[in-house]
């Protein structure tokens, strides 16, 4: 199996941990959590090998089920798939890279910041600084509930930054998934006030050790081209493997969508 094939099928089961995972027409993988509403990384339709109408209209029922905003993830060249989402009115919204990491350390001199394991005692911090990091407090007991259920499948980081000899505050977090010989970076976010001094990069570092200890084939990454992120992972060496477009259609539309035959 290629590296992009097993990159993509370690999201795969990433996402499976957050949502109900649902596939339809046996091409097509839809992941929906409605208390995670408004996130399209977690929710998603992920296309195996077709976007026709019937996988569009299905995906749609079961989103207007849930009461949920419905987004399709697909890959960047595929052009057919693009003009059907369009003429079903879903509209381009965000592109995601998936990128790979091209060397095995990273240069870090900051000894004001450390990188610790965290266990199940601290969980509640990992979620809070999670949540506080994206901005989804309302997330907090769905993302503890789901971080409790599958504590075992992860490996959790928090970073800490020392502000003096006995004080530390906990500023930043990740996620890593081993699953089809990769390994995954995930959930990577620092709280807003703290960003700018190390603590991803830190965590980064850290993470490429680990991946080092596991023997695994490669630690990778995903990030939106909203986020404006890219030269920051490119300047610690990932290399861009693949690129997928975003497509959203939004829970008020589904009721025109569907009924008036559109699809």
């Amino acid at each position: 199996m290629f590296i992009d094939e097993r990159m993509e099928n370690n999201e795969v089961a990433f996402c499976s941990l957050w949502t109900d995972h649902i596939r339809i027409n046996d091409c097509a993988d839809l992941f929906v959590n409605s208390k995670l509403n408004g996130d399209y990384f977690f929710n998603r339709l992920n296309p195996l090998v077709c976007v026709d109408k019937v996988v569009i209209r299905k995906a749609m029922e079961v989103c207007q089920r849930e009461d949920t905003d419905c987004y399709v993830h697909i890959y960047d060249m595929n052009t057919k798939d693009r003009y059907s989402l369009l003429e079903a009115g879903f509209r381009w919204i965000d592109t995601m890279h998936i990128l790979r990491a091209a060397s095995n350390k990273v240069e870090y001199d900051n000894e004001k910041i450390h990188v610790v394991h965290a266990g199940l005692r601290h969980v509640p911090k990992w979620v809070d600084t999670f949540c506080r990091s994206f901005d989804v407090l309302a997330w907090k007991p769905e993302v503890k509930k789901i971080i409790d259920l599958h504590f075992k499948k992860l490996t959790l980081l928090l970073s800490y930054l020392h502000v003096s000899d006995c004080s530390a505050k906990v500023g930043g977090c990740a996620a890593l998934f081993d699953n089809h010989g990769v390994l995954g970076l995930y959930c990577l976010g620092t709280i807003s006030h703290l960003r700018g001094l190390g603590l991803a990069k830190k965590i980064i570092g850290t993470s490429l050790q680990i991946a080092q200890r596991q023997r695994v084939d490669s630690l990778f990454l995903q990030t939106f081209a909203n986020e404006g992120l890219f030269p920051f992972y490119k300047k610690l060496g990932f290399r861009l493997v693949y690129k997928k477009r975003v497509y959203a259609l939004k829970r008020n539309s589904f009721r025109v969508v569907l009924n008036e035959g559109s699809l």
